[in-house]
């Protein structure tokens, strides 16, 4: 495709990107990303998520494909002039740098006038609650701080696309969410663009529009957050989105959790079956359920049903499990 049929409202368009190396391959991985979006990437380990982030910020060579950034062709663009922030796991702050300087680095690479950065960094430290830290070492502050000093640094050269690389997984649960509202606030005001590698289902689900994601190098699905959320398609994906699954037959079908219900055992047309582990979630309860052998001849184990404290279950128990709606997958 050429680059007159790129709009520039787009954002950001990959084609066709692949990466091998050392028996590892990716790709080929193929999404658009308007202006103001976030898009989540999920994966286990090993599945290529971080491999995606480093050839989108140019740190490693794409073997096949393109990269496109509004209207320009990236994918041979140096990492420095690419328009890219990273936010990273470590956070990898600057530790003989205080604040200021920290959040001052790169535009000073980028070599703004000095009054500009100046202007920029103020900016930005009253923006992030930084202000009172400015002349503080990464050291010397709190995990919350250090995260929003990294936000900034990586704010600072005013990027035209974000790269998240599991940045809160340290964090607690408070500073999350302010974070995460940080970063979708910033990405719809200023029309970037971000993607984000994260393990925390919520965690993503909380910050994207979109969503995708990647198993052993294979890009297996993406799309707005509420149509895969609504309809997952493969057997992979609902799985990670926790929906419960079983064969019926001799197909997979998915039902979301909260339209799964417990009910006494040997209820018509509920599925018999036995507890294996109650556990708490927040304000609920989750069951994780081994059904009765099925028509298959397979044993199904259901582990997300959700129910409000108050039922007295046990492991062990005896009960029906009646699923309200049933969606097809694909055998992946």
């Amino acid at each position: 495709m050429s680059g007159s049929s790129v709009s520039a409202s787009e954002g950001l368009r990959v084609e066709g990107l692949e990466y091998a190396s050392e028996g590892f391959v990716l790709g080929p991985v193929d999404f658009q990303l308007p202006r103001g979006e976030v898009l989540a990437v999920f994966g286990p380990n090993g599945a290529g998520k971080s491999t995606l982030l480093r050839l989108l910020a140019g740190l490693e060579p794409a073997t096949r494909g393109r990269i496109w950034l509004q209207d320009r062709d990236i994918t041979k663009v140096p990492t420095h002039r690419r328009g890219v922030g990273m936010v990273f796991q470590d956070l990898a702050l600057f530790p003989q740098l205080p604040v200021w300087e920290n959040i001052a680095y790169g535009p000073r690479a980028r070599r703004w006038p000095e009054a500009e950065t100046t202007h920029r960094v103020e900016e930005l430290l009253h923006e992030f609650h930084l202000a009172a830290l400015a002349d503080r070492r990464p050291a010397n502050l709190s995990g919350g701080e250090q995260q929003r000093v990294a936000l900034a640094r990586a704010l600072a050269p005013r990027p035209a696309l974000l790269l998240f690389d599991e940045p809160l997984s340290s964090a607690d649960r408070e500073i999350r969410r302010t974070l995460q509202r940080d970063i979708r606030d910033r990405v719809e005001a200023d029309g970037l663009v971000a993607v984000y590698v994260t393990h925390d289902l919520d965690e993503g689900a909380a910050l994207a529009s979109r969503m995708a994601f990647l198993r052993e190098g294979h890009w297996v699905a993406e799309g707005p957050a509420r149509e895969i959320w609504r309809s997952p398609q493969s057997r992979f994906v609902a799985e990670f989105l926790g929906f419960n699954i079983r064969r019926v037959d001799e197909r997979w079908v998915a039902t979301d959790p909260t339209r799964t219900e417990v009910v006494p055992a040997g209820t018509p047309g509920s599925w018999g079956g036995t507890i294996r582990e109650v556990r708490e979630d927040g304000e609920l309860l989750r069951l994780s359920v081994e059904l009765t052998r099925d028509r298959a001849g397979s044993a199904t184990m259901v582990n997300s049903i959700r129910w409000r404290s108050g039922l007295a279950y046990q492991p062990g128990d005896a009960v029906g499990i009646r699923f309200l709606d049933a969606l097809a997958l694909q055998d992946d």
